[in-house]
């Protein structure tokens, strides 16, 4: 039969057209031999990815002509919690489950079909979010991994479509945001097969991957975003996962991270990311502005899964991410002194401290989202136990009355905060640790409220102090000791008798308190609140992103009025974790604790003289074991066992290049020099990253 040449010419047009319209490319896609690895280890990382069949099923059936989804309001327009993005999401999903073999969709071509609709939809209207990070990051991390499972299979036109959204991301910033950035250049770079800018990226990637005075990892092994500001759970968590990625996908290629990145990854985890995670919840202190329903459970879980991927990348310290994925094989105390940051951990209670200075920024607002997050960074203490303390209470809290906070309950709407947060006005912030026990303290200045503020974490108690709160308002002064869910019954025990279910009148001074196994002790009377009731929330009231649906739960808040005005008011109170009737009664009867609470000196020794903790907001002197002097404002903390002195100290100010010590009696060590039966001490103090770190000295006693 002949054809002729116009025949021939209209049947391969419309063999062109057919495979344009079907989404189908037939020559096999081709990468240069020194990318072949990167690509096959890129396409390998995705296809590790689990596939929830029912999930893709429901995604398939529920696609409409267009290749979209009616659950998801493409007209979306909110900055935080862009939704449109999970059209993205859901195209990703299936073209894992196409690509992955034993899915259950694997090269299954009704799939393909409506996976090639659904991209299309997406590449046709270029949808657009209000905030610069969905367009120049979110958008094109998803969109990538998408068109390499694919590649094979993607048209010209496709292709065409696709590179304008990936060539949105351009190296630049700090921090997570750079390493986000330079992972979608990388990913944009390897689908155009250009080397060179792999490398580039690569290279930008593994910038990051350094301890840093600026924002990135610190050295006390925090994380810092938006300048000077802890983000262990927002930021710093994702870093490490894109960490872990980037190394995996760059493995065994002319790409791949240096050796001793691996040494910083682990000491991240072990020495920062696994303080902060207890019983499968991480810290509400260290979620930064993600105070969303059920996230620090979520931020636990990611955490979890990098433990596991850490223990395959770093195969010879394996058994310490085992190890750090129990909560019950880390005990001891850290101060993160480049955060401000304070956590008291044992088998039975997990205990941090929150604050900020001129130096560290306390939270921020972005995106509407942590809108009541004003005083986050006040000196809020989260004592957990159980872990349920404070699970998806936020919509219920008074934000005036944070747990450990002193604040001033005006009744104006609280500020939103910017993405740099806020200071306060002072320097003298931080805190001593001996990795067993520690001291914080907190000379809080802020919107005209002054007060010392202490937390001296000594075994199985925390001793929680104020002095000198002062302020000129016509308003109350609240320090709050605790605001979590009402769970169990309440005792109060007012001189020696202890009920259920009692409320406080103005005039009451109770010995102790008793909810929820947490014991509240009182060495000194103070004008106490007390509300045991339900409340009514909304997660709105948090994060914008939410609908004002109202729910309920019953709260208890337990806080210190010291009234308008204040001069010169003062609070003490004892945090007893593991607590009961008993225990409490004990305490009451024979207190082990030596408390002075003064605007100049505040201090904790234990009435076995086995332990001690001295802030001294100025140089002077205590009469603690003997006396110690010491000539400049610092916090000192003391153990005594057989004979042996050890000494720890900080600097808060972190400005400081030296302290002398001057104690009574005489020891011998390095540091020391010993006249008319006086040891003094002088203490070189660490500088640089490493300033407002502790100091430990050990002294032997002369005999």
């Amino acid at each position: 039969m002949n054809v002729s040449n116009n025949n021939i010419t209209r049947f391969v047009l419309g063999l062109i057209i057919l495979i344009s319209l079907t989404g189908y490319k037939t020559p096999e896609v081709t990468y240069p031999e020194h990318l072949t690895q990167l690509h096959q280890n890129l396409i390998d990382y995705y296809l590790e990815t689990p596939i929830d069949s029912k999930k893709v099923q429901q995604l398939l059936e529920t696609m409409d002509e267009k290749g979209s989804w009616s659950k998801i309001n493409y007209k979306d327009n909110f900055r935080g919690g862009w939704t449109v993005k999970e059209h993205l999401e859901n195209v990703q999903k299936l073209a894992i489950a196409y690509k992955k073999v034993g899915s259950d969709f694997y090269n299954n071509k009704d799939l393909a079909k409506k996976l090639h609709r659904s991209l299309n939809y997406w590449l046709k209207n270029d949808f657009l979010s209000p905030n610069w990070w969905d367009q120049h990051i979110g958008v094109p991390e998803l969109l990538a991994p998408t068109l390499f499972l694919i590649e094979n299979e993607l048209t010209k036109e496709q292709l065409e479509l696709a590179l304008p959204l990936l060539r949105r991301a351009e190296i630049k910033m700090t921090g997570q945001n750079k390493v986000w950035l330079s992972g979608n250049v990388l990913f944009r770079s390897l689908l155009l097969r250009d080397a060179d800018s792999i490398a580039m990226a690569s290279k930008s990637i593994q910038e990051e991957l350094v301890v840093s005075k600026a924002e990135g990892i610190q050295s006390d092994w925090s994380y810092h975003q938006h300048g000077a500001q802890l983000q262990f759970g927002n930021y710093g968590l994702s870093y490490l996962e894109d960490m872990l990625r980037w190394y995996q996908i760059l493995s065994k290629t002319p790409f791949a991270f240096e050796g001793n990145k691996t040494a910083i990854l682990r000491n991240y985890i072990l020495e920062g990311q696994q303080w902060i995670n207890w019983k499968n919840q991480f810290d509400v202190s260290v979620c930064g502005r993600q105070i969303f329903p059920d996230e620090p459970a979520r931020k636990a879980k990611r955490l979890d899964k990098l433990l596991q991927i850490m223990a395959e990348v770093d195969a010879e310290n394996a058994e310490k991410y085992k190890q750090a994925a129990d909560y019950k094989t880390l005990a001891g105390d850290k101060h993160f002194w480049r955060s401000d940051f304070h956590v008291h951990r044992t088998n039975d209670y997990y205990f941090s401290v929150k604050m900020c200075s001129n130096r560290v920024l306390g939270a921020e607002t972005v995106n509407l989202e942590n809108i009541q997050g004003y005083h986050l960074g006040d000196g809020v203490t989260m004592l957990y136990q159980s872990n349920k303390e404070y699970d998806n209470i936020f919509p219920y809290w008074d934000w005036k009355k944070l747990p450990g906070t002193t604040i001033i309950q005006h009744k104006d709407t609280l500020p939103y905060l910017t993405a740099w947060g806020y200071h306060i006005e002072s320097d003298f912030v931080g805190g001593v640790s001996d990795s067993v026990n520690g001291i914080s303290v907190l000379d809080y200045n802020r919107d005209g409220l002054k007060a010392h503020k202490s937390w001296f974490m000594f075994n199985d108690k925390i001793v929680c102090l104020g002095s000198g709160i002062n302020a000129t308002t016509e308003f109350p002064v609240a320090t709050t000791l605790n605001q979590v869910f009402l769970r169990g019954e309440v005792l109060v025990s007012i001189n020696g008798k202890a009920e259920s279910g009692r409320g406080l009148k103005p005039t009451d001074r109770p010995d102790w308190i008793l909810h929820d196994n947490t014991g509240y002790f009182f060495p000194k009377s103070g004008s106490l609140r007390m509300e045991n009731k339900m409340l009514e929330g909304s997660w709105n009231k948090v994060a914008k992103r939410y609908r004002p649906i109202i729910v309920t739960d019953e709260i208890f808040k337990l806080w210190f009025d010291h009234g308008p005005n204040p001069t010169n008011a003062s609070y003490e109170y004892v945090l007893v974790p593991k607590a009961d009737k008993e225990k409490m009664n004990k305490l009451k009867e024979q207190s082990d604790l030596k408390i002075l609470n003064t605007v100049d000196i505040q201090s904790v020794e234990l009435t076995d003289k086995s332990m001690a903790g001295i802030i001294f907001y100025k140089a002077g002197k205590s009469d603690i074991f003997g006396g110690i002097e010491v000539d400049k404002p610092c916090v000192v903390m003391i153990k005594v066992k057989d004979g042996v002195l050890k000494i720890s100290v900080a600097d808060p100010t972190h400005k400081l290049n030296e302290i002398n010590i001057m104690l009574n009696g005489q020891y011998r060590a390095e540091q020391a020099s010993v006249e008319d039966n006086k040891t003094k001490l002088k203490i070189s103090l660490p500088q640089d990253g490493y300033a407002g770190k502790s100091i430990s000295i050990t002294l032997n006693k002369d005999r």
